[in-house]
Parts: C-alpha cells; structure tokens; sequence
C-alpha cells in the first residue's frame, strides 16, 4: 500500500482559527423556471439535504467553471479523469449516477453518462442548488446520488453588463463579457468566455514515478517516467463559451430559449501511473476537439389560481475527437476515435393547489440519447471504421404531492421509469429487447418547532440505467444491463439561531443501500492470451452512509465564517472486488470559507481551506492519499463603483498531491485580474 506523506494538523487548526467566510444575499437575477423544476412546486427542499451557492459566492472563492464551485459545496468531492475532465462525486456516487441540470435540463454525454464541469462557465450561474438523497420524483432517472441544478443568469430591465481579464503564470488567461437587456418582460443575457494555458505548473514537492507501460505497437521500455515535474507535460488547454439566453415573462408567462456552444480543446496531461499503445488507441493522446452545442426551450403558464403548466425541450450535441500517438513525444499519430453525439427530449409538469394544505405535481418525461462512434487508424488501416450509431429511449411519469398540516410537512412520489434500445450500433434493436422499467416511490416528512428549528426525514428508491458503454466490451458484443438500484435513506435537523458565532446549522445523516450495481470484470481474451476483455455486469452492491454538519457564523459586522464537515463511509460489497472500497471519495472532508470586508479600504478578502482524508486513487494498485490539504485566498479592491481589481493565490502551501489516478494537482498558481461593471 502506498500512502503519501502526512500533512500537519496544525496548520488546519490555525487556518481555521484565523479564517472567515461570507454568504451573501442570493443573486436577483435567476431564471426562475429551472429553480421552480428543482424544488419550489413541491416540499422537496425541506426534507432532503440540500446546500445552495450563489452567483456572490462563486465569484467570492474565484471560481472560473462550475467544477470550481461545486468543489466547495459539503459533500461533494471534485476528482480529474484520465480523459482530462472535471467530475464529482456526492455521498460516494460517481457523476454518472448524479443527474446535472441547467435550468431545469440535464446536461451530460450519451458515452458515459457525464460531462466535464470544466465545459460550464461560472459567468453563467446564477445560483447552484444540490439536493441529496430525496431528491424530486420528477426529475426522471440516473439521480442515485442526488440532483445538481445550475441556474443561469437572466436578462434584467435596463442595459447592464460586465467585461473582466485576468493572467498568470504559465500563459495562464481568462477572458469573459457579459450583457445583460431588459424593457417590458422581455429579457437577453449573453456571455463569451474564454480560458487558457500553455502549461500547468506541478508542486515542487512533486516527486516523479515510473509509470507502466504496455506497448503493443513499438519498442518502449515496461517502465519509464513519463512526468518530471515543473512544467506539466501535455497540459495546454484552451476553452471558448458563449451562451445566450432570451425570453419574455409577465404575471402568468415565461417564455425562455438558450443557445450555447461549449467549445475547448486540450492537451492530454500523461498519467504518471499507468500507460499503454496499441496500433489504433494510446494514452499517449491529445483532445482536438471537445465541443457542446444546442438549444433549450423553457415555458410556464399560470392557467388560474390553482393550476400551473410548464414545459422543456432540448436539443443537445456533443463532438469530441482523441487522438492517438506512439509515445509521449508524440512522434507518430496512430488514430483518432470520435463521437458524434446528440440528445433530444423534453418535459410537461403540471402544478396543482388542490387545497389550502395540499399541492400535487405530475410530469412526463422523454429523452433520445443517440450515440455514433468512427474510428480512423492511421498505421492499421484495418482497424477503421466509419459511424457506427446507437440509440436509446427513455420515458417517464412521475407523481409527487406535497401536504401540510400545520407544522407538519408531507411528500409523497412515486415514478415510473423505461429504458428501450432501439438501435444496436445500426442495426434495429428486436421489438421489447433489452427493455427495463423500474418504479421508484419516496416518502419524506419534515416538522417545525416553534424554537427549536426543522427536522426532517425521508426514504426514496432510486434508478440509474447503464450508459452506452456499459453495454458493450471491447469486442462490440452488447450484453443486457439491468439498471441499478438505490434505496436512500435521511435525517436531519436545521436551526438558525440569533447568536454571532452560530447563525444558522445543518445536520444530516444518510444511507444508500445499492444493489444490481454495475462493475467492470475481466476475462480472458479468446483471441489474445495476454489480453483481458473488460465487461461490465449487475454483480455489485455498495453501501454509503455518513454525516454532514454545515454552519454559518457572523463573527464581526465584517467577518463571517462558514465550516462544513462531511464523513463518507463507502464500502463496495461486490462479489469478487478488487477493494472494499471507491476511488476519489475522501472519508473526512473539512471546509471553511472566510470572507473579511475592510470598509476603511474598501477590500474584500477571503481564506479557503479545504482538509480531506484517506482518499482511495487506484483499487488495484491500493493506491492512497492519506490526506491532502489545499489552503487559498482572494483580495478584491474596489478602484472606482464599476472598476474592481482582485488576485487569487491557490494551493499556497504548494502541497502535492494526486486528483484522480496517474493525475497529479496543480501547484501553487496565482491569478491577477480586472473587472468593469456597466
């Protein structure tokens, strides 16, 4: 087992001493359709665990992309896969078992089952919501572990905006503009945002490792190193976003439609643990393209005083292309595999007040993911292939109805869930093959005492059907999947209290029991001896279970404190595991936010301090992060009512540690800025 060094407590007990941070009033300018999808139509909020972050707190903590603030939501832990990508995990889930919403839509690609966080920008957001557990019945499936909605920004009266450019070492750059329009209910906000670099500056406490190599195209030693340190290898990055969003409201209507492109293209860094080339396919790579487009259409109408109707629909694609190459000097391009991807679907709620105590919600929702995958080789020409496509449906009902009696508070939901192939890489999928349903019913309740705040408990059955590439093993061969399932338990209590050092807490217990889990096996390969097939099946079953304890203190009229505390117990009780337990979920989590306003000098100033524990990086291997500590801070200067400037420092202790397996974090980085308010 290979444990990397411990980190001095001390240094988490006096930045917490000395720390302080501000949760500021909620941003006005919200799309209120997505907020309404994710909670206000039904009592949801109120027995599940949930955390908010406002578009105040996002920029607070410097944070570029959506990966950058979900990273500081209790819970949540934010990893790096080998593709390059930002992703998460929530109470021990993986993001493709977390169901990610904009608006109200969800956002993921059809491969896998998730999209990089990375892709989001936060000029963009306007408050995050993230419900654990419980989450809403009306979602539809794939939400085991909860449900993240991002809410963007809206066009507001008048004509406003903002324009802000930042660097720092490395070529690291970040450029976004953002305008805002509103007269008579109609609305437009539009943002261009742009990042990049040329490299990623590893931590000088970095140390190199032999990496293993399986090279079944050239001559490469088994072991050599592959990352040195300093300048990280293959790192550059550039990213280009722009999203707009227009519409019309007044009392009874909203009318929204956005169009974005998610456009970026990167650098493959190595994996300093493990690497392999074959003829067709290395890990020796780069992303040339990596882009999201499409559009979203929103509706609510007020019928009467009773009855609500809103609407969804989406059109969703998603292109990326990887390419291969022979060594990490890139010396020869062996092929480039590509998606073409698209999603389209929609969604009818109705919102019923069928009595004073009593409001009922009902939804339909469908969704056709298509997936098409070509392959070019360029040294084996024989392992090309053009577009091969498949095709899955995806229907749901769903019910949920709140009820009140005086303090008490009851939800009640039950949904039906179907999943249908209907295309098999071309070929037309047998009528009713590989066809799975499901039913998910929740119950929760919540009471609140006059003095002693709200308690809260619920118990949900949750679905995640298998994603593209779980139902295939690397010969092509489909295998029936059947969805996985999770049973997921909660209780809980919140209070907001009028003393200084505590303003408000949060305490929740949770459960999730897993069953019908879908693992990866390995097995011989028929036609290569040496060569294991990797297959993925229903043989797993996971347990998780913890505490997350989330407090608020105003210290000073100018100091404010947030602390959060997460355990994670995640145990895989698979048959034939390699680990009893998960990559990238830490066992302790430790977050503290301080924020500490100077009004003599007109300053903003914040300390971020994030402490986790035992972090698994490789089952395998028995890989672990014993701890890792990540200590930041912002300054903001007020120059003029419109003209700010500000410099963040991240990872000041340059602590090293790994993000992912075979992915070492970023060292100390610093970034300096300028942002006009119009």
């Amino acid at each position: 087992m290979i444990r990397t060094r411990n980190t001095k407590i001390a240094v988490i007990i006096s930045s917490l001493l000395s720390c302080p941070a501000a949760m500021a009033n909620e941003a006005n300018d919200v799309f209120s359709l997505g907020e309404i999808v994710v909670s206000d139509q039904t009592g949801v909020k109120d027995i599940a665990i949930n955390n908010t972050m406002t578009a105040e707190q996002i920029e607070l903590i410097g944070a570029k992309t959506a990966a950058d603030a979900l990273d500081y939501v209790p819970g949540v832990h934010v990893a790096q896969s080998s593709k390059g990508e930002k992703f998460l995990t929530i109470q021990g889930f993986e993001q493709d078992k977390v169901l990610i919403l904009l608006d109200g839509v969800p956002y993921y690609e059809t491969n896998y089952g998730q999209l990089d966080l990375n892709q989001i920008p936060a000029s963009i957001i306007a408050k995050i919501e993230v419900v654990k557990g419980a989450s809403s019945v009306l979602y539809g499936p794939n939400g085991m572990g909860g449900v993240v909605n991002i809410i963007t920004k809206k066009g507001q009266d008048g004509v406003s905006g903002d324009v802000q450019a930042s660097f720092g070492q490395m070529g690291q750059n970040h450029e976004s503009a953002s305008l805002s329009l509103g007269k008579n209910g109609f609305s437009l906000f539009a943002t261009v945002d742009h990042r990049g670099r040329d490299a990623m500056r590893m931590s000088n406490d970095f140390e190199p490792v032999l990496s293993d190599i399986r090279d079944k195209y050239g001559d490469l030693p088994k072991q050599m190193v592959v990352e040195d340190g300093g300048k990280r290898e293959n790192s550059a990055y550039e990213s280009t976003n722009i999203w707009v969003r227009g519409g019309y409201a007044n009392e009874s209507t909203e009318l929204f439609a956005s169009v974005f492109s998610l456009d970026s293209d990167r650098e493959l860094p190595y994996n300093t643990r493990n690497n392999k080339v074959f003829s067709d396919f290395s890990s020796f790579a780069d992303i040339s393209e990596y882009k999201d487009t499409g559009m979203d259409l929103s509706g609510l109408h007020r019928v009467n005083d009773w009855l609500t109707v809103r609407a969804l629909g989406y059109y969703h694609m998603h292109n990326d292309s990887y390419d291969s190459y022979s060594n990490p000097e890139k010396e020869v391009k062996l092929a480039t595999s590509s998606f073409s991807d698209y999603t389209a679907g929609g969604a009818l709620f109705t919102d019923m007040a069928l009595a004073d105590w009593n409001s009922l919600s009902l939804s339909v929702n469908f969704k056709n993911d298509v997936h098409k995958k070509k392959n070019v080789a360029y040294v084996d020409p024989d392992r090309s292939h053009a577009y091969e496509r498949s095709q899955l449906d995806t229907i749901s009902l769903a019910a949920e109805d709140t009820m009140t009696f005086g303090a008490l508070n009851v939800v009640a939901g039950v949904a039906w869930h179907k999943q249908t192939v209907v295309e098999d890489r071309g070929n037309d999928a047998a009528p009713g093959e590989d066809g799975s349903d499901t039913l998910d019913p929740m119950l929760g309740m919540s009471y609140t005492f006059d003095n002693a705040g709200l308690v809260y408990g619920s118990i949900a059955q949750k679905t995640r059907f298998a994603t593209f590439t779980e139902m295939y093993d690397d010969t092509g061969a489909r295998h029936d999947i059947k969805p996985e399932r999770n049973t997921s338990y909660t209780l809980g209590w919140k209070n907001d209290f009028s003393h200084k050092l505590l303003n408000s807490i949060d305490i929740g217990l949770f459960y999730h029991d897993v069953s019908d889990k879908i693992v990866s096996t390995y097995m011989p390969d028929p036609t290569d001896p040496g060569w294991d097939l990797e297959i993925y099946q229903n043989i797993g079953k996971s347990e998780f279970y913890g505490i997350e304890i989330t407090t608020l203190s105003q210290l000073t009229e100018n100091i404010s404190l947030s602390l959060d505390y997460t355990y994670t117990h995640a145990r895989n009780k698979s048959v034939d595991r390699d680990s009893d337990y998960f990559r990238d979920i830490p066992k302790d989590s430790v977050t503290a936010i301080v924020n500490w306003y100077q009004p003599w000098l007109d300053i903003d100033s914040n300390l971020r301090v994030r402490y986790r524990t035992d972090i698994m990086i490789d089952e395998r291997s028995d890989e672990w992060e014993s701890d890792t500590l990540t200590i930041d801070m912002g300054i903001k200067k007020s120059i003029t009512p419109q003209l700010s400037a500000y410099v963040n420092l991240n990872n000041l202790l340059d602590e090293s540690h790994y993000e992912g397996y075979g992915q070492p974090n970023e060292g100390r980085s610093y970034e300096v800025g300028v942002k006009y308010r119009f």
